[in-house]
């Protein structure tokens, strides 16, 4: 299923009154100085941090590309109730992006991130359902 694979902005309030270096540095576009930083806080145990550290592996931002990195990290945050970080777990899924292609957990956690929600998981699962079940006459 091509062309369904779409980053997530971090929503601004993620970053609200965290004065977190590593945080303002990816804010401000400066992925050498953060992602160190950004690693620390993120094997910490820091969602946002493990969330925007998948971002980074997966679009090579300050880090070579490595879409299994990207996955790890991608995983840890969703599992910790980040709903960015589900819904791109489930288009990882889909589209088999670090990961190996499994349909049943894209559903899963785009469905996790919908029920969260999530406009754009909503949307995807709808497109998904609408493909699959063809309503025509």
């Amino acid at each position: 299923m091509g062309g369904v694979l779409a980053l997530s902005p971090l929503p601004e309030a993620a970053f609200g009154g965290n004065h977190d270096l590593g945080f303002v540095s990816y804010r401000q576009g400066q992925f050498e100085q953060a992602f160190p930083l950004l690693r620390a806080s993120a094997e910490g145990g820091d969602s946002k941090a493990q969330y925007l550290l998948a971002t980074m592996y997966r679009l090579g931002l300050g880090v070579s590309p490595d879409e299994y990195e990207g996955f790890f990290w991608c995983l840890r945050a969703a599992k910790q109730g980040m709903v960015d970080a589900q819904y791109q777990l489930g288009l990882m899924y889909l589209e088999g992006e670090g990961v190996t292609e499994d349909e049943e957990q894209a559903l899963e956690w785009l469905g996790i991130a919908a029920d969260r929600g999530h406009p754009q998981a909503i949307q995807v699962l709808q497109y998904i359902y609408t493909r699959e079940y063809d309503f025509g006459c």
